[in-house]
């Protein structure tokens, strides 16, 4: 992952990729998505009001949700298609040498 000039999409897929169904600490998560523990808080946060991620208190574990499954997997999509079509579109200045 690399961890400079992500967008907010970015980091939140990244988030939903580090946390699995078995469940994932706090720590954990700042260690697989370098990002600072302000700014997690933030992400984790919002992402527990979406529902897409759940939170079992007594385990200070972090699960990824049916529907936070849902949204990951059409994240994983769009930007596919996204890089699919920008990789195979020519800048303009290379349509002038042969």
């Amino acid at each position: 992952m690399n961890s400079s000039n992500r967008s907010k999409h970015e980091i939140l897929s990244d988030i939903l990729k580090a946390i699995n169904t078995h469940g994932i600490t706090m720590n954990e998560i700042l260690f697989k998505t370098y990002i600072s523990h302000f700014h997690l808080k933030k992400y984790l946060t919002f992402l527990i009001q979406q529902g897409l991620i759940g939170y079992k208190k007594e385990e200070k574990r972090f699960r990824i949700t049916q529907r936070g499954f849902h949204a990951l997997d059409l994240y994983i999509k769009m930007d596919e298609l996204l890089v699919r079509k920008t990789l195979h579109k020519r800048p303009e200045y290379f349509a002038s040498f042969p």
